[in-house]
């Protein structure tokens, strides 16, 4: 096989782009589809303006949405955070919104099954509470004992507390004090992992 020179290369690469081009053109023009417009797929959509849920950034975004369905999700141009720029995951809020997999209400395993059920959210609510309040009951310490003297320490050694990473600082402060009402002191965000 004879060894093509970059020139060459340069030469047949340019020439088949031409030639896709033109046969391209020649069929738009053989099917009418020329001058044909496509309608732009926010078309008709009614915008909104928030900020992406996936992290504590808190870039803002603009959402179009057609009946019940999002169809575009841009970065808001004007926000002084983002300025009109989103990160892959803030691109994907439409297809998690969108889609068929996602979870709209709690599930839960009942013992010796191998599948999940749907729940209430009253019930879900209702079952964790009872449980942290078990578990508070089992295991909260209100004095120890150091070099000889009681001391107050009011913590609860049976939870470990792990904040979501899209919750914003005021909802982070909420978080903490929280877990410090409940004496949780082993609790920490998921940024940080």
């Amino acid at each position: 096989m004879p060894k093509l020179s970059r020139r060459q290369f340069m030469k047949y690469t340019a020439a088949s782009v031409a030639a896709s081009y033109l046969a391209e053109k020649r069929v738009h023009a053989e099917s009418g589809e020329e001058n044909k417009v496509f309608p732009l797929m926010t078309a008709g959509a009614t915008t909104s303006y928030g900020i992406c849920h996936f992290c504590s950034v808190g870039c803002g975004i603009e959402v179009k949405v057609k009946g019940d369905e999002i169809v575009s999700t841009e970065g808001l141009k004007e926000h002084p955070i983002n300025e009109g720029a989103l990160c892959p995951k803030g691109r994907s809020l439409k297809e998690m919104h969108n889609s068929d997999m996602r979870l709209t209400h709690p599930l839960v395993r009942k013992p010796g099954s191998d599948k999940w059920e749907p729940i209430s959210w009253e019930e879900a609510i209702d079952k964790i509470a009872h449980k942290v309040k078990d578990v508070r009951e089992k295991t909260f310490t209100d004095a120890v004992e150091i070099d000889g003297k009681k001391v107050t320490v009011n913590r609860l050694e049976g939870i470990f507390s792990l904040g979501s990473a899209e919750i914003d600082n005021e909802e982070a402060y909420l978080y903490t004090k929280f877990n410090r009402a409940l004496g949780i002191h082993n609790y920490t965000h998921q940024a940080e992992i």
